[in-house]
């Protein structure tokens, strides 16, 4: 009797059997196998500052300047109605605070050096209670300009350091190629445009990330 289960099912046990093997085999072979360029990226590391470079003028700059509000809009709308502006025009890494792409208008009346996050306190076309600033560094501690732009994506990263090394390279050349050229011992009393990012994490002070600053004649 017993044999003759074993007959009636030999259909089921072969197709058991051959799923079992080829999980097994899936499971410790092909979800290793990449090509040799995949090989040679993993054996060298995640490289920030390449691919940082790769972005930085073609897409991160041109997005800012393509697809950002005009700050005094953005800061009606989120002192408006917070979670809807969040919504509709913000985008965060995670559960942190969303950040905005903006550009706008302002003359400079403050410029302080003093601490490390160095800042230019600025004039908007419209006044608002909170205190606006261009952070200048040589710290920058917002990742406004990578949460902003919306393609750079945690889940496309390996690990939480490699999505950090690129907001820290992202800093570095806003510092080089934005903050370095500015003569900030003469721009206290200048008009500017500017382009970049912030993140709405307190409504008393708001802290641009430029990704560019023109002065106005």
């Amino acid at each position: 009797m017993l044999n003759k289960f074993f007959l009636n099912n030999l259909l089921l046990f072969s197709l058991i059997i051959i799923l079992f093997i080829f999980l097994l085999y899936s499971y410790f072979f092909a979800s290793v196998i990449r090509t040799v360029e995949e090989d040679e990226l993993i054996k060298k590391g995640f490289d920030p500052v390449s691919y940082v470079e790769n972005i930085w003028d073609s897409k991160i700059r041109t997005t800012i300047h393509n697809d950002s509000e005009e700050i005094t809009f953005i800061l009606d709308e989120l002192f408006k109605n917070q979670e809807l502006a969040e919504e509709k025009y913000g985008h965060r890494s995670g559960t942190g605070s969303f950040s905005f792409m903006v550009h706008g208008k302002a003359e400079v009346e403050s410029l302080n050096k003093k601490s490390r996050v160095g800042t230019l306190g600025i004039k908007l076309e419209k006044e608002y209670d909170a205190e606006i600033y261009i952070t200048i560094g040589p710290v920058i501690k917002k990742d406004s300009i990578r949460d902003a732009v919306k393609f750079i994506k945690f889940n496309d990263f390996v690990n939480q350091l490699d999505f950090a090394d690129v907001s820290r390279v992202i800093k570095v050349r806003v510092l080089n190629e934005i903050i370095g050229p500015l003569n900030l011992k003469e721009i206290t009393g200048k008009k500017i445009n500017f382009e970049g990012a912030i993140t709405f994490d307190r409504n008393d002070k708001i802290y641009i990330t430029p990704t560019n600053i023109d002065f106005l004649n």
